[in-house]
């Protein structure tokens, strides 16, 4: 028990869980918002509507933190403290590909066409600075 091996914390990345996103108000404040994920090459991905508070939030500080934890015995969590990008690049791709990991084929299309919204849809590019993990099960 203790901290995930960086392939432990792949596999557990892996997953489609939810994911809470903190970021910072203009008053220093955080806000929370629970959102779907995809974890590619060490960096997390985030497809969202540029109307969001959150991203209101990392344009005036691109500092937050993601968590994802584990509903289920044993308990596991990731949690990364990141650097923000606001990016308008593969954007339909991306977003396709974080719905479809929740929603499946048929319905990450359909959740896709139905909120995509071009100019406003963009993609959040999380590169952790600093990363905890914990496992309440012992790796073999």
């Amino acid at each position: 028990m203790g901290a995930m091996s960086q392939a432990a914390m792949e596999r557990f990345l892996a997953a489609a869980r939810i994911a809470h996103l903190v970021t910072l108000r203009p008053d220093g404040s955080p806000h929370v918002a629970p959102v779907w994920y995809e974890y590619v090459d060490g960096v997390f991905l985030v497809w969202t509507s540029r109307q969001f508070r959150k991203v209101k939030n990392i344009e005036g500080d691109a500092r937050a933190v993601v968590s994802i934890a584990s509903e289920d015995q044993p308990y596991r969590y990731v949690v990364a403290e990141c650097d923000v990008t606001v990016s308008g690049d593969d954007v339909w791709d991306i977003g396709m590909s974080i719905s479809t990991r929740y929603e499946g084929a048929e319905g990450g299309g359909t959740f896709m066409e139905q909120y995509y919204d071009e100019g406003n849809s963009v993609v959040l590019r999380l590169t952790p600075r600093r990363t905890m993990t914990w496992s309440g099960e012992d790796e073999a």
